[in-house]
């Protein structure tokens, strides 16, 4: 037995299996930690939305990293700034491509807070934000990361179509001190203009993850059985080999 079992193909074999199962068995606990970070994610999207909206330095005051900060409904007063519009591009919604009109909003304590006022289809115009004294209520959101591909900003210069809501970026070129969340748009009094869609809610889904944990752990298993067969085929050829003899 230990001569089959100690083979060099069987010792490749055993290896072999022994990797294949750890490599499918930790995919399995990526995918299960994915599923669980989805459910909490859901999970702190609903308890704050059901909040009551709150102004931006209440906002702020509640957690030093702004990345804890998203989703919370904020409610701001102030005017928007003219000739500060910009235009997020290259985006889509419910099928369409179109852009995001941002503005820039100056608060009663001289703050700017960036707004992403809606969605609005490539063939529409972009109408101009309200005039005067406006009140918002927003979902807050945080500086957008580049992703690996995406396009790419000018690092200098005045912007004006931007391919995300980089505040860094966008604050060197505004007129004032800006705050280092942005909303996406709910409500307005004035009310902006009916051609903008609201900015799509975030899907609360648990996606595939757990059906992939499964799927690992069911190949991981079907490895192990693989491996049993072969050894025991192996014992038994063998076994024969050395009754005939």
């Amino acid at each position: 037995m230990a001569r089959v079992l100690l083979s060099v193909k069987m010792i490749a074999l055993h290896v072999f299996t022994m990797v294949l199962v750890v490599v499918m068995v930790n995919l399995g606990l990526w995918q299960l930690s994915r599923h669980n970070d989805r459910a909490m994610f859901n999970e702190a999207v609903r308890a704050r939305a059901d909040q009551a909206p709150r102004p931006a330095d209440e906002i702020l005051a509640l957690d030093p990293d702004v990345a804890d900060l998203e989703w919370y409904p904020l409610s701001a007063t102030g005017e928007y700034v003219p000739n500060e519009d910009l235009l997020v591009v290259n985006v889509s919604q419910d099928g369409q491509a179109g852009v995001d009109p941002v503005a820039a909003m100056r608060l009663d304590d001289g703050s700017i807070l960036l707004v992403n006022r809606g969605f609005i289809p490539l063939a529409a115009q972009v109408p101009e934000p309200p005039a005067g004294r406006v009140t918002i209520v927003g979902r807050v959101r945080v500086s957008n990361a580049r992703k690996r591909g995406a396009l790419t900003d000018a690092p200098t210069g005045d912007l004006r179509e931007i391919q995300r809501i980089d505040i860094p970026r966008l604050a060197e070129q505004l007129p004032g001190d800006v705050l280092p969340i942005y909303v996406d748009l709910l409500g307005s009094n004035p009310p902006d203009s009916p051609v903008l869609s609201r900015i799509a809610d975030p899907q609360l889904t648990l996606g595939p993850h757990l059906s992939y944990v499964v799927q690992w752990f069911v190949f991981s298993l079907c490895a192990i059985a693989a491996w049993v067969f072969i050894v025991r085929r192996a014992l038994a050829t063998s076994r024969q080999a050395t009754t005939s003899a």
